[in-house]
């Protein structure tokens, strides 16, 4: 609850509401967290809620998530952001705080909120981006590296939505959901997409915890359940001509197996059926590639919709 909220209950009342259980303090495992004001973000219909400290923290970190803001309500779960000295710390509800520096709390605060995501959704979730165009979805599947968010980014400029460049959700029908986070781009593509270049030389930089500098993006598209009409496992290599060869089925469930994730400990037969739903109707292929340019080309070809 925010000091706001507090002063306009009473603090009698507000304290009788807590001894009642009515009300539980926001807190970590250091204690009750120290709140000045909030936000609640919608992540593909999970109400999550944010505490900060204070005003300042706020406005350092919403910017990036204040595309998923939504009115004030009653969270599925909550995170906490808290001040140290120069260090900003953030947990999820009764956790331990990680302390950072402040050109790391972003990145962090995305990692919460991933996992906040794991614990609550009943959907399965593909490491993946999604694109969409002319009212069919591309999936781009592909290890980490392999430059799913250069390539999807670039594609807005063959026509495409960007959707998410991360994390799809998968429903148990078959449709997809783009779990709509901030685009993240490397330091090595911030000078590849010129028609992003003045979004991503004012956007902030970034340290990432695996160390890579990044800055990040908002997304165009709109959300919602979809149906996929294509899927591309890429493969990006040093080197050599751009070209898209047809996969096997069974080598695009493969790929998308690697790149699922249904908090099931095996894949339970419901999940094998979402994906096969997901695959039915939709063209599937490999896209190996060196140069962004000639991807392009070869993605679009690949898309066009008769």
């Amino acid at each position: 609850m925010t000091s706001d909220a507090a002063a306009a209950t009473g603090g009698g009342i507000l304290a009788d509401l807590i001894q009642i259980g009515a009300l539980e303090p926001l807190a970590t495992t250091s204690g009750p967290a120290r709140v000045c004001c909030s936000e609640t973000l919608d992540l593909a219909g999970l109400r999550v809620g944010l505490a900060f400290e204070d005003e300042n923290l706020r406005a350092e970190l919403m910017p990036c998530f204040a595309h998923l803001g939504v009115p004030p309500s009653r969270g599925d779960d909550h995170i906490v952001v808290q001040r140290q000295g120069e260090l900003i710390g953030i947990a999820r509800r009764d956790e331990d705080i990680d302390w950072v520096a402040p050109h790391e709390a972003v990145p962090l605060l995305k990692i919460k909120l991933t996992e906040v995501l794991f614990d609550h959704t009943h959907d399965v979730m593909l490491h993946a981006a999604q694109l969409e165009r002319q009212g069919r979805c591309l999936l781009l599947l592909g290890d980490a590296g392999a430059g799913k968010s250069t390539l999807a980014t670039a594609l807005e400029e063959a026509g495409f939505s960007l959707l998410s460049d991360d994390i799809v959700l998968l429903s148990r029908s078959g449709e997809v959901a783009a779990l709509p986070f901030p685009v993240t781009l490397k330091e090595g593509s911030w000078t590849l997409l010129g028609h992003r270049r003045e979004e991503i030389e004012g956007a902030g930089q970034h340290l990432r915890p695996d160390a890579l500098n990044v800055r990040y993006l908002g997304l165009k598209g709109d959300g919602g359940w979809k149906d996929v009409g294509w899927v591309l496992k890429l493969d990006r290599q040093s080197e050599g001509a751009a070209s898209i060869r047809d996969l096997s089925l069974s080598e695009v469930f493969s790929a998308m197996l690697a790149a699922a994730w249904s908090g099931e400990e095996a894949m339970s037969p419901e999940v094998f059926a979402a994906m096969a739903g997901c695959l039915q109707g939709a063209r599937h292929g490999r896209l190996t590639y060196s140069d962004l340019p000639r991807a392009l080309v070869e993605v679009s070809r690949f898309c066009d919709v008769e």
